[in-house]
């Protein structure tokens, strides 16, 4: 007689389809981070997701409790515990690298308006260390304390077994709650500059050599805050519970850790329920939608690929908002070349006595359109050029330069106008719109001066 099939739970069906949703939810954000260099935030997100197609993955091929229909899982679980025992470090370590960033953002006394090949390099060396070398590592040392091949469970598919031995928690349980303090250190000190300097934090995002916006970095601060003092309480569990559960420790040896039937694979079934930890993954794809991916740029980004997928014949709003924004785009780069080449100015000119005051005034006029500022004459810009054209007819024809009173001249004037850029940001804006673009070395600096001395005509 057979036997009746064990139903699937709603726990089974709730995981891989929550899990779905949350792929598909940090893909924007993904893509995002990507497209800012924002490697470490990349990072985060890319773990996530995989430990979430795990989740999707394992709720399929073992659904329910039936061990005789189980595939041992020859192949897929002896990769997901190595990428699993690789996240456990690499999560904490792009938080350290993400509070490490927005640290040195607000780092006023070190503050540089090109940082030099030796800071690049070694912001690109911590980056690397905790978001790849350090998991590597963590993979390779995993078979000294892997205690068998791994477990199967019911729905949570492939998890870790490990040596009872203090090797285990020296190699693998510590590290994970060590990154987190590294990284809760770094929080501290970014939550110490943003009391600090609340009132210059636009400023200082402005003169940073970053991407930065007040919104990126208060989203990315935030999520990663969230995340932190979230996983440290997990960790410290996950520690105790491990050091309790496999106490007594026995002294470590390769052959006991390593025993001969060490390939052989463990099934348990779970009634129906899953770990917590098979959740975390599931919410975090939830937290990079909310706060990567509702702001601006996910929003162009979510038009572009509905026009794309032809949904822009549905709804024309969507191209309609296209085309407005390519307008405003538009209407920017005419304002820019316009601030860029129609630069005029008009100078003093030889007049007679007789009018040499309205003449001074007409001819001082000038409308410098990139520093926003008219001065001279009151009149319209025609007015004053067909004034001055015709005191220019009216001047004698002797030749002769006659002196104005010196009641009649204004006052020596200098204005001096500096800027400077360090590298390129798309977020902080300019005044030289139609500049080529800068590498990321060079410094360019623009004077616009202007000096009045002395007035003969």
């Amino acid at each position: 007689m057979a036997l009746p099939e064990t139903p699937v739970s709603s726990q089974a069906i709730l995981l891989p389809v929550l899990a779905f949703v949350s792929v598909l939810l940090s893909i924007i954000p993904l893509v995002l981070h990507w497209k800012n260099r924002n490697f470490a935030a990349s990072s985060l997100i890319l773990w996530y997701l995989l430990l979430n197609i795990f989740n999707i993955v394992n709720a399929l091929i073992w659904p329910t409790d039936d061990l005789d229909l189980w595939w041992d899982g020859n192949g897929l679980c002896d990769i997901e515990v190595k990428i699993m025992i690789a996240s456990y470090v690499a999560i904490p370590g792009t938080l350290v690298c993400i509070f490490r960033n927005l640290a040195q953002v607000l780092d006023t006394s070190r503050a540089n308006l090109v940082p030099t090949q030796s800071q690049r390099w070694w912001n690109h060396t911590m980056v690397l260390s905790f978001c790849v070398i350090a998991p590597v590592i963590a993979m390779l040392t995993h078979y000294v304390y892997q205690a068998n091949r791994y477990i199967l469970y019911a729905i949570a598919g492939c998890l870790n077994n490990y040596d009872r031995s203090w090797v285990t928690l020296v190699l693998a349980w510590i590290w994970p709650l060590i990154i987190c303090l590294i990284a809760g250190y770094y929080c501290v000190i970014v939550l110490h500059r943003l009391t600090k300097y609340r009132s210059q934090f636009g400023s200082i995002l402005q003169s940073a050599n970053s991407n930065l916006t007040k919104s990126r970095f208060m989203r990315l601060f935030l999520i990663a805050f969230i995340m932190l003092w979230a996983i440290i309480p997990v960790q410290t569990y996950v520690v105790a519970s491990n050091i309790m559960v496999t106490q007594p420790w026995h002294s470590y040896s390769w052959s006991v850790a390593h025993p001969p039937n060490w390939n052989e694979v463990i099934k348990v079934p779970v009634e129906g329920r899953v770990f917590y930890d098979r959740w975390i993954p599931v919410a975090s794809g939830y937290m990079f939608f909310i706060f990567f991916g509702s702001g601006r740029d996910a929003l162009v980004m979510y038009r572009a690929i509905s026009i794309f997928l032809g949904f822009g014949n549905c709804f024309t709003s969507l191209k309609s908002s296209s085309a407005n924004s390519s307008s405003a785009s538009g209407s920017l780069s005419s304002r820019a070349k316009l601030l860029l080449f129609n630069r005029r100015w008009t100078t003093t000119a030889r007049t007679s006595s007789n009018n040499s005051a309205d003449a001074i005034r007409a001819a001082r006029g000038y409308h410098d359109l990139e520093m926003g500022a008219v001065s001279g004459a009151k009149q319209s810009q025609w007015m004053s050029r067909f004034r001055l054209l015709w005191m220019l007819r009216s001047r004698p024809s002797s030749g002769e330069e006659t002196a104005v009173p010196l009641r009649h001249i204004p006052e020596q004037t200098t204005t001096i106008r500096t800027n400077a850029w360090a590298g390129v940001s798309q977020s902080r804006g300019s005044s030289d719109h139609g500049a080529a673009p800068l590498s990321e070395d060079h410094i360019r600096v623009k004077q616009v001066i202007r000096q009045e001395s002395e007035l003969h005509v």
